[in-house]
């Protein structure tokens, strides 16, 4: 059992890195993308771009009909494997289509009412690029069946660096605003998402056998509220700060929020290859590939979470101008990066519900989870004033989604493992962040300390990883 678990950590840590470094290198890449941006725009005009990046990413989750969720699945599980995946490819895509040119001819009706933003050409872009967003994220699923790491990451780039960079270069050029941002956006996603169908395409044809879309929805359907859940996380939180302090605060929390769950998304790429090792393991293994591998990415988290909110101060000087008032929103960072320490939990058993097949209960253990943690939120900023304190709704969703997908996990799945073994590395996790939040974030006297703490969390990072290759 040691030798099943120590080879799956291997096999998420190791070549599953080129899924993570695919997935992670591009959107840390558009974080450098992101201080000339803010500069470029100024707060009010990056108000609106938040509120468009929200509508691309929770959008693709709708219209995608949680496809993306069931592909992976169906390509290594089902009887009609890689040909009936490619298949769902195809369909998926194309509903996702038809359901965006509905929302757009709708948009006048629910912008302002769900965005707080009047309909405008911005919103219009960033819909449509949903859509190839969705594509995307559905070729993806498939090539991760097919163990195709180097399409995969060119899809990455050119999805999540290349959009921003050609939006970045259409607001220069022309003297633009948030709008030609946006479309520079819809450029990107576009592009990727047809380069995506067509790698889907290569190599063989879809097939698909009766049932198999009724069959990837009854998985994939029951997603959606779950995968939204998941983004309004990060995305709902702007908007109440939109709501309670403004479009100008909504852009500065936006920026906190990016930084502070940039490990987050690292553990969600690295999930590219987690899931896939998880369920091409033995049943009677895989408990065991799953405890040790848990216990692996939790102590990778620790280290990349604690290191962010530690060099906060001197990361969002980078991020943001002076008008964004960087040193305030420290806090933000360690609270948020503490929540993505918390997210393991979550992935860990979700795993093994999405591998039984009956992944209904996501549907409403997701959707509660986040209102917990967004009543949270709404109470704390009606009654602080604080964006702190607001911020504090990001790990409390984590921690609900956690405790709900481990009670849904018993239900469904046959494999049981030890959840107690992510115990120390969460609650050492949480607490470095909590350190990070609360450090003062002037004085060459703190900022060396905070720098030093993370140097040693960097040298324990290497230590990990060396031990977790050696075996």
């Amino acid at each position: 059992m040691t030798s099943v678990a120590g080879n799956a950590s291997r096999d998420v840590l190791g070549r599953g890195s080129l899924y993570t470094l695919g997935s992670v290198a591009p959107i840390l890449a558009n974080v450098l993308v992101t201080p000339v941006v803010t500069r470029v725009l100024g707060r009010s005009e990056y108000g609106i771009v938040a509120t468009g990046l929200i509508l691309v990413q929770v959008g693709a989750m709708v219209v995608g009909l949680g496809l993306a969720a069931a592909i992976t699945r169906h390509g290594i599980l089902e009887r009609s494997g890689v040909d009936g995946a490619r298949a769902l490819v195809l369909q998926g895509s194309g509903v996702s289509a038809l359901l965006v040119a509905a929302a757009v001819l709708a948009g006048p009706l629910w912008s302002e009412p769900v965005l707080s933003v009047p309909w405008q050409a911005g919103l219009v872009f960033a819909a449509v690029a949903a859509a190839g967003f969705a594509a995307v994220l559905n070729a993806q699923a498939f090539l991760r069946v097919e163990d195709r790491p180097v399409p995969f990451v060119v899809m990455s780039a050119v999805a999540t660096l290349g959009g921003p960079l050609a939006g970045l270069a259409l607001v220069i050029w022309t003297a633009g605003d948030a709008d030609h941002y946006l479309l520079g956006l819809l450029l990107g996603y576009l592009v990727a998402g047809l380069t995506g169908i067509a790698l889907s395409l290569r190599g063989g044809w879809p097939r698909t056998e009766r049932g198999d879309l009724v069959k990837a929805l009854k998985v994939g359907l029951p997603a959606v509220p779950h995968l939204v859940a998941l983004l309004l996380v990060q995305n709902a939180l702007i908007l109440i700060v939109n709501r309670y302090f403004g479009l100008e605060d909504g852009g500065r929390m936006q920026v906190a929020l990016l930084l502070g769950s940039s490990p987050a998304m690292i553990v969600s790429a690295l999930n590219n290859a987690w899931a896939p090792v998880v369920y091409r393991a033995a049943p009677e293994e895989r408990g065991a590939a799953l405890e040790r591998s848990a216990r692996d990415v939790a102590a990778v988290t620790v280290a990349l979470s604690g290191g962010v909110a530690l060099l906060s101060p001197f990361l969002l000087r980078i991020l943001a101008p002076a008008q964004f008032v960087p040193t305030e929103l420290v806090p933000i960072v360690g609270v948020t990066a503490a929540g993505a320490v918390v997210s393991v939990a979550y992935l860990a058993n979700v795993h093994l519900v999405f591998a039984s097949g009956r992944s209904g209960g996501l549907a409403v253990a997701s959707p509660l989870s986040l209102v917990v943690g967004l009543v949270a939120a709404v109470l704390l900023a009606a009654g602080t004033g604080s964006l702190t304190a607001v911020a504090l709704g990001f790990p409390l969703i984590y921690l609900a989604l956690a405790g709900g997908t481990s009670l849904l996990r018993r239900r469904v799945s046959e494999t049981t493992w030890r959840e107690a073994v992510l115990g120390p590395p969460v609650l050492a996790g949480i607490g470095i962040c909590a350190l990070g939040a609360v450090l003062p974030a002037d004085g060459w006297g703190w900022l060396g300390l905070r720098f030093g703490l993370a140097a040693l969390l960097g040298v324990a990072l290497i230590v990990l990883v060396r031990r977790i290759f050696k075996g």
